[in-house]
């Protein structure tokens, strides 16, 4: 019967295919197809039966099983040849005695029997059913039985001592305590195992070696099983073989094997030399085979050593060395070595080999005589000497010259005259044959092509003459790929040495390149979108280096500054997002109320505001107050104590920036107005500051402690608080928080820094700080607190990266060769004050830097051919104690 869980129907929408996995339970019927089986133990059956038993006695039970789940097991007696003396229950298979004639002392009675499957029907007359048996019955007593006829073992050699080895077992049919004895059947296995007398497990009793030739292979032992109290006692044969275990590792007779002057140019698969390795274990773990560890050579199983590829006596200082392995068949295998060593005899069948079979020297096109051009190399794998030459016979050909034992190719020693871009000369190299005995009778020719180039001296490097010349600029916001200005540089050499290919050299801390350039053409394009209130700046560094194609290349650089000119994209920032202030409401016409205060990031007339008045839930406030376009103080135009009294006006003050596009932003006004018997807050100041702190001052500092009266006169509580204003000088992110405290009678606040402040991003903060008294009318006050920062020396000069530079040889001491050039983000000198210094170096002999320009000069006239390139350490140092953790007073460098 199949049974399916429970699914779930999922809607395909389109493009969407859905799946869904189910569980499906499959049972499988039996069908009787299976024969009962006896299950007695031991065998074959037997039983006892006492002289006097009377009728219906058990004296032994059937035990059939069958592996089909409806199986229907019935018991039967085949043949009787005891003469109706016992009988078999059909069900449940127990064997009784019939009649009341007494049995007969030692007689034996035989019976056989069967069970059947009477479920499992073979045919109208046949059921399916279990091989007859015997059932041995005897009168009064009968020996104890083994469970097994003959018992078996087989053990490997290792075998440790004391470990079982089997367990021998015998029934009493007195039901008494049985005893086992071990005895061997030969005097070569006495001692050799033992037994537990009550259980009749047979134990190792001392370590075997199969390769003993005194320890035999097989042992044949008798079990002896006796009943306590004088019983009854049978035997049964146990055979023990012992197997072999690869514990022998293969043995060569030698451990190093030599052949003599074999020759080179033996034919393959010639005969060489015979190895032999035996083993002293048996059967297959002594089968060996054998390998080599050079494929020059192969061996067969009778150890015979044939070459497999054409011999060499010029490579592997004459002889081969490899290693010879015999290993044997085991599992696992065990393996032996040895060594081979096959001395070869030499043969001249080598010719000369140049180390290369094209030349290509340069040399420079003001070459003098006698100028090394280049050195030609051949070598004989026979030993042969080698002399050189020019194809046709001789050592020189037209200014050349090649000297015959070394392979030196030179100018001749007269006037030069290189008037070509090339010259190819063709060289031979000829062996003498004195390898090997007549080797002299074959002598080998090789030939080369040396090809000399004539190469212009690269003697200028790249200058961008109009260097001092670029400003351009860019607007913020340009798209990826702008084009900002083409550079251009000029080297007055020649060919390849005068052209020159452009690339940026990347800025110090710059996350990828700002500025990309056409190594070709010298435009220098965008690689970011600027934004000029970010990040970005106003103005953007880039160095652009030039770099010829000579050898060595010789490099020029401009660095030159990126104007980001200023687009109209911030709106102003009102410094708060609802502007809220008490009136009295005999406040004087012409009294300034309240000033609104926005910022645009944008600049010139992008970021100058002009603040407007409008009131678009009563146009008819705008009767009592006006703004003043510039500063943004709202002033009262109108008493406000007429015939008509509101308690609260609702204004909205409009920013707008100058652009050509003018971007605005709106702020809510409430004014509140107050009896003119309640009386505001007092602040002492309105106005605090400036006050100065540095920038490393650390977190929980306070700034300042101000204070305000409540302006009540018996009701002194007041509360203040720290208006969060819309940029990050007004404290939008909390830079600063409030502290209340009790002091003297009165309740002060205590500003304090609550994060880490930074000179180089904000260098000043306006705070506003409101109070509000606590009488039934609770009117409040505000008053500013202007913050200056304070530079301190905490930035790390930092270099324009360079690769390298290049000086020619030659030139005279004082040769400018270089400018560097470090950037300190410090605000104020002298933290951002940069100098320039020779630390100790490779180059600090050769070189010296102009403290304050960075321009760097040679000390010394060089030689390329001594010495061809210098690392110099240049130092950056500001000019100032460092403000850094741990610098002990010194400057950052």
């Amino acid at each position: 019967m199949t049974f399916f869980s429970p699914f779930l129907t999922c809607k395909r929408q389109s493009g969407v295919k859905y799946t869904d996995n189910q569980r499906v339970i499959i049972y499988v019927k039996d069908v009787n197809d299976e024969s009962p089986y006896f299950i007695n133990r031991p065998l074959p059956m037997q039983a006892v039966v006492q002289l006097n038993a009377l009728p219906n006695t058990p004296i032994f039970t059937l035990q059939a099983r069958d592996p089909d789940t409806d199986h229907s097991i019935h018991y039967f007696i085949v043949r009787d040849r005891t003469g109706g003396r016992f009988e078999v229950d059909e069900r449940s298979g127990v064997v009784r005695t019939r009649g009341s004639d007494p049995f007969q002392l030692d007689m034996e009675y035989v019976l056989y029997v069967k069970a059947e499957d009477q479920n499992g029907r073979l045919d109208d007359r046949r059921f399916q059913s279990t091989p007859e048996e015997r059932l041995s019955i005897v009168g009064g007593k009968r020996p104890p039985q083994f469970y097994m006829p003959k018992y078996e073992a087989e053990i490997p050699e290792n075998r440790k001592k004391d470990s079982d080895i089997i367990s021998v077992k015998a029934k009493s049919f007195a039901d008494r305590e049985i005893r086992y004895t071990l005895k061997a059947q030969s005097q070569q296995g006495a001692g050799t195992f033992n037994i537990a007398p009550s259980t009749g497990i047979v134990k190792l009793a001392k370590e075997l070696d199969f390769e003993d030739l005194r320890h035999p292979h097989t042992y044949q032992l008798t079990v002896t099983a006796t009943e306590d109290s004088g019983g009854f006692s049978t035997s049964v044969e146990l055979t023990i073989k012992v197997t072999d275990v690869n514990d022998n590792s293969p043995k060569f007779e030698l451990p190093d094997y030599q052949a003599h002057n074999v020759d080179e140019d033996l034919p393959l698969e010639t005969s060489i030399l015979k190895v032999k390795a035996t083993d002293a274990d048996s059967g297959s773990n002594a089968a060996i085979e054998y390998f080599v560890s050079d494929d020059h050579f192969s061996i067969d199983s009778n150890g015979v050593i044939r070459n497999n590829k054409q011999l060499d006596a010029d490579n592997n200082n004459a002889y081969y060395e490899f290693v010879v392995t015999a290993r044997d068949k085991g599992d696992p295998p065990q393996t032996g070595s040895a060594t081979v060593r096959i001395y070869t005899k030499n043969k001249n069948d080598e010719e000369p080999k140049f180390s290369q079979q094209v030349y290509t020297p340069n040399v420079d096109e003001n070459a003098g005589s006698d100028t090394l051009v280049t050195t030609v190399v051949a070598s004989d794998k026979d030993g042969d000497n080698v002399r050189f030459g020019f194809v046709g016979g001789g050592t020189k050909s037209g200014q050349f010259v090649i000297e015959d034992y070394t392979g030196v190719i030179r100018l001749h020693g007269g006037s030069i005259d290189l008037d070509r871009d090339k010259y190819e000369l063709n060289v031979t190299a000829v062996d003498d044959g004195s390898c090997c005995e007549g080797g002299a009778t074959t002598i080998h020719t090789s030939t080369a092509v040396v090809v000399v180039f004539i190469t212009d001296v690269n003697d200028n490097k790249p200058v961008f003459k109009d260097c001092p010349t670029y400003s351009p600029k860019v607007l913020e916001g340009a798209p990826n790929g702008t084009p900002v200005i083409k550079v251009q540089a000029i080297d007055e050499d020649k060919g390849v040495n005068g052209q020159v290919k452009y690339s940026i050299v990347q800025q110090p801390n710059q996350k990828g390149a700002k500025f990309s350039v056409n190594q070709e053409t010298g435009e220098v394009i965008t690689n970011k979108v600027f934004d000029r209130e970010g990040d970005d700046g106003k103005f953007v560094s880039v160095t652009v280096k030039a770099t010829d194609h000579g050898e060595p290349a010789l490099e020029g650089v401009c660095s030159f500054t990126v104007e980001i000119e200023d687009v109209n994209d911030n709106p102003p920032l009102f410094d708060r997002q609802k502007y809220v202030e008490n009136v009295k409401q005999d406040t004087s016409v012409g009294t300034n109320i309240l000033r609104v205060s926005a910022s645009d990031e944008d600049a010139d007339n992008n970021g100058a505001i002009i603040y407007t008045l409008t009131a678009p839930g009563n146009p008819s406030d705008l009767e009592y107050f006006e703004i003043q376009p510039e500063s943004g103080w709202i002033i009262l135009k109108k008493p406000l104590d007429g015939c008509v009294l509101r308690e609260k006006y609702r204004l909205q003050v409009q920013a707008s920036d100058k652009g050509e596009d003018p971007l605005i932003a709106v702020v809510d006004v409430e004014l509140d107005v107050v009896d003119r018997n309640n009386k505001p807050p007092i602040w002492d100041h309105g106005t605090y500051g400036p006050i100065i702190i540095s920038e490393n001052v650390t977190v929980g500092t306070v700034v300042t402690s101000v204070k305000a009266s409540s302006g009540i006169e018996g009701n002194p509580t007041v509360f203040y608080r720290l208006i969060r204003g819309s940029t990050a000088q007004t404290n939008k992110y909390d830079t600063f928080y409030l502290q209340q405290r009790q002091d003297g009678g009165f309740t002060w606040a205590d500003i304090k820094v609550n994060h880490p402040l930074d000179y180089e991003t904000n260098k000043e903060y306006n705070l506003t700080i409101r109070v509000e008294n606590n009488g039934a009318q609770q009117l409040a006050s505000e008053a500013t607190i202007y913050i200056i920062l304070e530079d301190v020396n905490d930035e790390i000069p930092l270099f324009t990266e360079r690769e390298q530079e290049t000086v020619a040889e030659g030139e005279p001491v004082g040769t400018r060769v270089s400018q560097v050039n470090a950037i300190d983000k410090d605000g104020t000198a002298p933290n951002n004050l940069v100098k320039y210094y020779v630390v100790n170096s490779e180059g600090k002999d050769y070189f010296e830097v102009n403290e304050f320009t960075g321009e760097i000069f040679t000390k010394y006239v060089f030689d390329r051919e001594k010495q061809g390139a210098y690392a110099l350490a240049i130092e950056a140092r500001d000019s100032a104690p460092s403000a850094r953790p741990n610098s002990n007073g010194q400057p950052n460098t």
